[in-house]
């Protein structure tokens, strides 16, 4: 084991199988067998990271006496630390590219070496940033500040469960280190086998902004890690500028949330509750927000190193790509073709928001190298920014995609976090691609049908006499019609009708029990061309409009939205043959005995719970 874990392996590296395979997830049709990750080189990681998942510390002795940590309580941090703490500071610059790949249209993993070019696949290319120094610093120097102690195991395999952990705190770290008030002491306790490897014990740190407890003094890093209660997870403690605990448990928050997330320091659950429920409301946020930016901060396009500001951007319609793996590239091509070919505004803007495990330098090239095998490398690019990255994976949807497309409408204040499902479910016609738009599409038609050219087909309505005679009489439609009353037009099959037995009870209660004749007359339409029930319908007063597949399947292809498709439905019509009403239903009751009886309902809401109803379940809240 010890001879597979060299540092090449080890957070925060990631091994040349790991990063084989993160390539192979991303573009696995262009690999042949040579380029294939090594299932041997996995298996051993593997083995290994489950391994470090169960294993349990071992402390060189039992301790009489640990500080009590708890939450609300005091704790004094500076005997619990000590005299002097290791400052590991890394250079951390911008993911942005260092070389850009014009390497298109080719599935050789040397693409683009023809014009002395790297191979799109080199995944040697990718090194963690390095340590820019390492110092002492007296304790002392933490005072007034808010200080995070994490107990770690070291050292980690990235695919660990703590792995994946050291990750997201680690990328915090560097965003925190900016601040002055704030301070992150990690304190690794170092795994059987490398209780003396000082290289280990360097190597881990090396991915973090922090302060350290000397590699020396392993006693006072036991016990610290005792006082935590360190049981193989990773352990933290925060403490406010009085010494006071705020947290004192595992820090799963950086799953979640960057370092520098507005609102969320000091990163106690509080704080969480607050930042989660803000993410519930999008409504109103620009542009800026949503990225972290300001008015003159630029964005790139790598086609001709263009640029923008997010003033001039935010002016128009943007399509945010959270870009994961991918999967998604050949989508946003397509949407980006259709809106040129309608002349549609559509500015894309793609993120980089690394998959779980994924090194972000790695990610971002890999992204970049599948921006230009689509020919798409005049969107505007966002390069890795870890807080970003986590509040859009928050905010986004997660029913069916890992991958998002936020649309941000400034003009109108909107944004939907729901672009690719809309394209995946409606088609890339439904520009912009926003459910508010698909909804008020929806109501526009809906109110621009007529209740007479829907029942056009049929030239009459079948009605049975009030006498008991067993006729029947043909009403012309547009005489049935032209009585200035309410219509409900009950569509239904022979399996679904549900509604029959509580329509036809409104019906004869409104007969039996009115003075005058009803302003409410019900139309019933079988849509699947069966007559079964034409008879017992015009018994209980309802006007039927004959069988016929064929002009029932033309009013279902007016009626219902093509996503829908045709189901049970009782729909309202006014005196002037306009839709108030697709779930009347709901009124039944409420307007027995009324002389003026209301079929009017909230139309708009109707549609998203139409919609919802189809298993359309993001649209109920637009």
């Amino acid at each position: 084991m010890l001879e597979v874990l060299g540092e090449k392996v080890c957070f925060p590296n990631a091994s040349k199988s790991r990063h084989q395979q993160i390539n192979f997830f991303f573009r696995f049709s262009r690999f042949t067998d040579l380029n294939l990750p090594s299932a041997h080189a996995l298996r051993k990681e593997d083995k290994i990271s489950s391994y470090f998942d169960t294993e349990l510390p071992v402390y060189s002795q039992s301790r009489i006496y640990v500080p009590n940590v708890e939450v609300g309580k005091q704790l004094d941090v500076f005997d619990l630390l000590g005299d002097k703490l290791l400052s590991f500071k890394q250079s951390v610059p911008s993911f942005r590219p260092t070389k850009f790949r014009r390497c298109v249209d080719s599935c050789d993993p040397n693409i683009g070496a023809h014009r002395g070019l790297k191979g799109a696949l080199d995944v040697r290319r990718i090194q963690p940033h390095k340590l820019s120094s390492i110092g002492m610093e007296s304790t002392l120097n933490l005072k007034g500040k808010y200080i995070m102690i994490c107990c770690v195991f070291a050292p980690l395999v990235w695919w660990s469960s703590s792995g994946d952990m050291a990750h997201c705190i680690a990328l915090a770290s560097h965003e925190l280190a900016k601040r002055d008030d704030f301070v992150l002491v990690v304190v690794p306790m170092m795994r059987m086998g490398f209780t003396e490897s000082r290289s280990a014990y360097r190597h881990f740190l090396s991915g973090f902004s922090c302060h350290a407890v000397p590699f020396h003094d392993s006693l006072r890093r036991e016990y610290i890690c005792s006082a935590l209660g360190f049981d193989g997870f990773t352990k933290a403690v925060i403490l406010d500028p009085s010494q006071k605990v705020l947290f004192h448990d595992t820090p799963s928050m950086f799953f979640q949330f960057g370092g520098d997330e507005h609102d969320f320091f000091p990163f106690t659950p509080e704080r969480e509750e607050i930042c989660l429920a803000r993410d519930d409301d999008l409504d109103g946020l620009s542009l800026n927000e949503l990225l972290g930016l300001g008015d003159s901060d630029v964005l790139c396009n790598m086609l001709k190193d263009a640029r923008t500001t997010v003033s001039e951007l935010k002016q128009k319609l943007v399509g945010l790509y959270m870009c994961s793996d991918c999967r998604s590239l050949r989508t946003i091509q397509e949407v980006r073709e259709e809106c040129r070919r309608q002349k549609y505004e559509l500015e894309v803007v793609v993120v980089c928001c690394p998959p779980d495990r994924a090194p972000p330098r790695l990610q971002q090239e890999l992204v970049m190298d599948a921006l230009a095998s689509h020919k798409m490398l005049d969107v505007w690019f966002f390069p890795f920014n870890n807080t970003v990255s986590q509040r859009l994976n928050r905010m986004r949807e997660i029913d069916s995609f890992e991958e998002g497309l936020f649309i941000v409408d400034s003009k109108e204040q909107y944004v939907d976090t729901y672009g690719l499902a809309i394209i995946h479910d409606f088609g890339i016609g439904c520009y912009p691609y926003t459910r508010r738009t698909l909804v008020e599409k929806e109501f526009q038609r809906l109110r621009g049908l007529r209740l007479s050219s829907l029942l056009l087909p049929w030239e009459h309505v079948c009605r049975k006499p009030d006498d008991s005679t067993s006729s029947v009489d043909e009403i012309p439609v547009a005489q049935a019609l032209n009585n200035n009353k309410i219509v409900l037009l009950y569509l239904y099959t022979e399996r679904y009708k549900s509604l029959a037995k509580k329509l036809a009870e409104f019906t004869w209660l409104e007969k039996s029990t009115r003075r005058k004749p009803s302003n409410v007359e019900v139309v019933a339409v079988s849509i699947d061309g069966s007559g079964a029930s034409h008879k017992d319908f015009m018994e209980k007063g309802l006007l039927v409009c004959s069988a016929d597949p064929t002009k029932s399947a033309k009013l279902c292809a007016d009626f219902f939205h093509p996503a829908l498709g045709p189901h049970e439905t009782l729909a309202a019509f006014d005196e002037d043959g306009r839709i108030t009403s697709m779930k009347a239903s709901q009124f039944l009751e409420k307007s027995l005995g009324s002389r003026h009886p209301s079929f009017h309902g909230d139309l708009r809401e109707e549609i998203r719970e139409e919609f919802n109803e189809a298993t359309y379940l993001y649209m109920l809240h637009c």
